[in-house]
């Protein structure tokens, strides 16, 4: 009975995502039908070996993956025996059918989620960040806390999700004191996994289908050229507190968030033909590439830390320390300099993209570049450009009217 049906794992490569990788299906053939089955995994064409059907390497997340296509085989011939058994006409759509079913009557959403979290642990350090990965495992521990509260049990299956579960989910996330937008970033990510599970076939209808997440736009703060150069002026007698303001004026001269920042290494570093320095790096973030010409600012700055050469090409060159106390100094420097602002280390990214290049002339295409963006939409959410700038450009388009009506 095994030879009227054949099982072939393969990458769609024509599916291939912007990193990189592939999803890898499962074809089922019985009597000439065909069809395909997801299997959940994506992966590079270098870690799959067509030959053996199997993805290369000896780690234990790889044999995992390997044991869920065995898995998945002995499911399909144990459908295909049931069915022969039944004495029904076979086809490869009613395989993958009874096996998509038998999958979905117990798959759980606290289930799909860590599928979809060990997906992702999978792939940190290699094209997804380590803050990703947190952000979803976020998203379990909440969902987790809104079934017990809400439904008075630990788990809920897929099929029962509905729009009231949705609304209710975002009720509650509001409930709990997260602010609007960062409730419906947990309701996008909860969209996320029943895109994913829709994908799987583990449900039949979305119940995301006409439901609204929409963030409310917000101003992002910045610092102005008068408080930056409060900053930079301002003389510091603590070493410790010395770092800190270079590393935060590094971050508004280069745009570098903390995270790239962290990982700066002389690899990162290019000389160009004309001499000019650069920093270019894939953002931790979304691995999009970051190219940057780095200003005499940053320059100085660089110098000061760079080491006179490198024992190890990856060793990071600058003294960050964590976020969280980066962000307690900084608020030491924002009172000695008389800024009211809540400083943190995120705004020097966005002062780069306002203060530094926007009020200054430099295109929005080109600032989205330097910052790593994908998107422009992206940039013009991130950065906008301040009212002076508005006013002078106002004012040189005056005098341009002006002349025009004299010479009239």
């Amino acid at each position: 009975m095994e030879n009227n049906m054949k099982l072939l794992f393969w990458l769609y490569r024509s599916k291939m995502n912007r990193k990189g990788l592939s999803p890898l299906f499962m074809r089922i053939t019985v009597s000439g039908s065909k069809t395909e089955v997801s299997t959940g995994l994506h992966l590079t064409g270098k870690q799959w070996n067509v030959k053996t059907g199997l993805i290369k390497g000896n780690a234990t997340e790889v044999s995992e993956m390997n044991k869920r296509l065995g898995l998945l085989r002995t499911e399909a011939f144990k459908v295909y025996h049931s069915l022969v058994e039944q004495q029904l006409t076979v086809t490869a759509d009613l395989v993958k059918n009874r096996m998509l079913h038998q999958q979905a009557a117990h798959k759980t959403i606290l289930e799909a989620i860590e599928y979809h979290n060990q997906i992702l642990k999978r792939q940190v350090n290699i094209n997804v960040s380590g803050s990703t990965l947190t952000k979803y495992e976020g998203l379990k521990r909440k969902t987790a806390a809104f079934i017990r509260h809400n439904q008075k049990r630990e788990d809920c299956y897929l099929h029962e999700l509905n729009r009231q579960f949705i609304i209710e989910f975002e009720t509650y996330l509001k409930g709990v004191g997260l602010s609007h937008n960062s409730s419906i970033k947990y309701i996008q990510f909860l969209k996320k996994i029943i895109h994913m599970s829709l994908a799987n076939g583990w449900i039949n209808s979305n119940p995301f289908c006409n439901y609204k997440c929409r963030l409310i736009s917000r101003d992002r703060g910045y610092l102005t050229q008068d408080e930056l150069m409060r900053i930079s002026s301002l003389n510091v007698k603590s070493r410790r507190v010395t770092v800190v303001k270079d590393m935060f004026l590094f971050s508004c001269y280069t745009g570098l968030s903390y995270s790239d920042m962290k990982k700066l290494s002389c690899k990162h570093l290019e000389t160009k033909s004309d001499g000019k320095r650069w920093v270019v790096l894939n953002r931790t973030k979304t691995g999009v590439r970051s190219a940057i010409p780095l200003l005499p600012q940053a320059i100085q700055i660089l110098d000061r830390y760079e080491p006179p050469f490198f024992p190890d090409h990856d060793t990071p060159i600058l003294p960050i320390i964590s976020n969280q106390k980066m962000n307690v100094y900084l608020k030491e420097l924002a009172m000695a300099c008389g800024i009211s602002k809540r400083l943190t280390f995120h705004l020097g990214r966005h002062t780069f993209s306002t203060t530094v290049t926007l009020t200054n002339g430099v295109p929005i295409e080109t600032v989205s570049k330097m910052l790593g963006h994908s998107s422009l939409k992206t940039t013009q959410i991130y950065s906008k450009v301040v009212d002076t700038k508005v006013a002078e450009d106002m004012l040189i388009l005056t005098d341009r009217l002006a002349i025009i009506n004299e010479r009239a």
